[in-house]
């Protein structure tokens, strides 16, 4: 898609589209929670920006397929695109949720316990 020469340029757009997405993103979680320094915040940020960003990428996708029709009465199908943002957003907001709530872990079906054991059995034995 992209060669070696243009990896510079198509790197730039890249970051531009990130950059619009970050302050974004920032005004829906706060500036203490997008600016977090402790893991696995830290990455759920970077993640729903990315995310985010992913879903901008495609909107401009489907925005030039439908502005490549021909002329009136050409269908196109953008509904696999329309999914691949809506499976980008859906994670967006998934992580933005768990920012927001304060989860720190990645399944909330975690559960934990101990059994100590040992080999000792103490005598029944009241002779």
């Amino acid at each position: 898609m992209f060669k070696q020469a243009t990896d510079e340029i198509f790197k730039q757009f890249i970051g531009f589209v990130i950059s619009e997405q970050a302050p974004l993103l920032e005004g829906r979680l706060g500036a203490t929670a997008y600016n977090s320094l402790s893991s696995p915040t830290k990455n759920y940020v970077k993640r729903a920006e990315l995310c985010l960003a992913a879903a901008e990428l495609v909107q401009r996708r489907i925005n030039i397929i439908l502005g490549n029709v021909v002329g009136a009465g050409h269908e196109i199908d953008v509904s696999h695109e329309g999914a691949q943002k809506k499976v980008y957003l859906d994670e967006a907001n998934a992580l933005i949720e768990k920012i927001t709530a304060g989860i720190t872990s990645d399944s909330a079906d975690f559960a934990s316990g101990v059994l100590v054991t040992n080999h000792f059995v103490p005598s029944t034995d009241t002779e």
